[in-house]
């Protein structure tokens, strides 16, 4: 079955810490939606700003409410297994990690890190991320095989590009849990066999990711090429923003609001 993800922001309070209750609103309008799950602490969640303490109290907060992967990468391979373990034990049902970011590392140093990511996960789902633009290095899709192999559970491809997308369902077999990143590439990454999204738009408009999934378990085609358009529009809106992140978190307030619920919209400083 289609899962539709959403990469939750992180609300933040006057006084620049992470604000939980802001956050478990959200949540609780994201899981009364429908959504599959969240994606706690991954790039429209700001998470390279955030403390590992900080990371471990939203999964603490979201545990439990819906399935909860929680995206620990760091630059180093220790910072990374530590906030695994961190982030398992306060709750979290998998966890993800950005390829080794910041200074440039070879294929086999990311295979180095991964499986010791592998190891700190003690046998519970494990996930790649790989976004190039912002973390300098990139996955190749024979490595995403072999590491589909050793016990990786699925992956996060947020490449934007498509042909690489296909060449990572190709790698990695069945069973393996595929998501793409990439809001307007949704229908087309699914019709080619992926498990389904894990994106910032689901943060403000759910039902929309929720009708496609519910439209492509029915077969209407019609429907979800039409829910795809209206998703891609609103990407492309996002996009012409300032910050995307900025961008969807003004949304979630919007959307919030009309709930009667004041959502904190500013970004984490130096961004607000």
């Amino acid at each position: 079955m289609v899962k539709m993800l959403a990469a939750i922001v992180t609300p933040y309070g006057p006084d620049g810490r992470v604000d939980l209750d802001a956050f478990g609103t959200h949540l609780d309008w994201l899981v009364e939606a429908g959504l599959d799950g969240v994606f706690v602490a991954g790039t429209t969640g700001e998470g390279v700003l955030l403390e590992h303490d900080e990371v471990a109290a939203l999964v603490e907060r979201a545990a439990g409410r819906t399935r909860v992967i929680a995206q620990i990468g760091r630059p180093s391979t220790r910072g990374t297994t530590e906030l695994a373990r961190r982030a398992l034990a306060a709750g979290a049902d998998g966890v993800a990690a950005y390829v080794p970011w910041f200074y440039p590392v070879t294929q086999v140093q990311v295979r180095r890190h991964f499986l010791a990511l592998l190891e700190a996960a003690g046998g519970a789902p494990a996930f790649l991320y790989n976004i190039p633009p912002r973390t300098v290095n990139d996955l190749d899709p024979a490595l995403a095989g072999e590491l589909a192999t050793a016990g990786f559970a699925g992956m996060k491809d947020s490449t934007g590009d498509f042909a690489r997308h296909e060449a990572y369902l190709d790698a990695v077999g069945d069973g393996f849990e595929m998501y793409t990143g990439s809001e307007p590439l949704v229908l087309r990454s699914v019709r080619a066999g992926a498990t389904g999204t894990i994106n910032g738009l689901a943060n403000c408009v759910p039902e929309l990711f929720v009708q496609l999934r519910e439209a492509l378990a029915a077969g209407d085609e019609g429907t979800a090429g039409r829910l795809q358009d209206e998703i891609t529009v609103l990407k492309e809106q996002t996009k012409a923003e300032e910050s995307t992140v900025a961008a969807i978190k003004r949304r979630v307030r919007e959307r919030l609001a009309k709930r009667g619920v004041d959502y904190p919209a500013a970004p984490r400083a130096p961004f607000t």
